[in-house]
């Protein structure tokens, strides 16, 4: 997704909130062999109601495209806040059109404390499995996403599958001595981070459409770009993660597909604020 991605985005009167997204959501894990952490099901939030109004991206759209011809971090705060305001329906709206995203999180989180703690014969025999075949970080990363991932073939799935080889990859690239099969609880923490950062910039991208190659900028910049925009949303979202995770810091998955929910609100409010 992301600077590739040749959608040109949801256009007027179709759904705030497409109808699918909780049978998505739900297939996240199903299909997995290690049972997960607890018993608690993360529940779908209510989505936006109502059709989406004409010009709902043309405020972030001119944002964005500024930002993208210069650089400059305010363009691309007004960008997220037109984007979560105007296009989404509103911060509330955002996280919860959003709520693929946290589940997944949710549950990514759950199988590798699973794995990590042997914390059933199932997640030590698929450890073990893996571990036998010699895989390389590429191999393991994979075989996760494999895991969790489901099977279909919608932007949200693409996506998840996307920012989870993304997060994994940049956490293990960062610190080589982070092993993804034995990872520590602040080891995922950080990894939802960067998760989530990804999972709003893919968003942002597929539904503004091919703003960095209409700004006219060689490809080098565009890259950039984007990976600037990632790591100016990982910030803010890493801000209200970890304040987050003091009120939860053993969450359930129920708990913490809320907890991320809320994440995702109080990061679009904050871009809102910038409006």
């Amino acid at each position: 997704m992301g600077t590739s991605t040749s959608s040109k985005g949801p256009g007027s009167n179709v759904s705030l909130d497409p109808p699918w997204l909780d049978d998505v959501a739900g297939d996240i894990g199903s299909g997995s062999s290690v049972p997960p952490g607890d018993s608690s099901t993360p529940m779908s939030p209510p989505g936006a109601t109502g059709t989406a109004p004409p010009g709902r991206f043309g405020g972030a759209r001119r944002a964005m495209g500024s930002y993208a011809r210069t650089g400059d971090s305010q363009y691309l705060g007004r960008a997220l806040g037109h984007y979560s305001r105007q296009g989404s329906g509103g911060a509330n709206a955002a996280a919860s059109r959003m709520r693929v995203t946290t589940r997944a999180g949710a549950e990514l989180f759950s199988f590798l404390n699973a794995i990590s703690q042997g914390a059933s014969p199932q997640a030590k025999q698929w450890v073990d499995a893996l571990r036998q075949t010699n895989p390389s970080s590429d191999d393991v990363i994979d075989a996760i996403v494999r895991e969790l991932s489901p099977p279909g073939g919608s932007a949200d799935e693409e996506s998840l599958r996307d920012s989870m080889c993304f997060a994994l990859s940049d956490l293990v690239r960062e610190d080589p001595t982070i092993d993804p099969l034995n990872m520590s609880p602040n080891n995922i923490w950080e990894l939802l981070k960067g998760y989530l950062a990804t999972e709003i910039t893919n968003r942002v991208c597929f539904d503004l459409g091919p703003i960095f190659e209409r700004a006219a900028i060689d490809a080098t910049t565009a890259v950039y770009r984007e990976q600037q925009m990632r790591l100016f949303i990982k910030n803010e979202v890493g801000a209200n993660l970890e304040v987050l995770q003091q009120t939860s810091p053993n969450p359930t998955r129920a708990q913490l597909n809320e907890l991320l929910r809320e994440t995702l609100k109080l990061t679009f409010e904050i871009f809102e604020a910038q409006v």
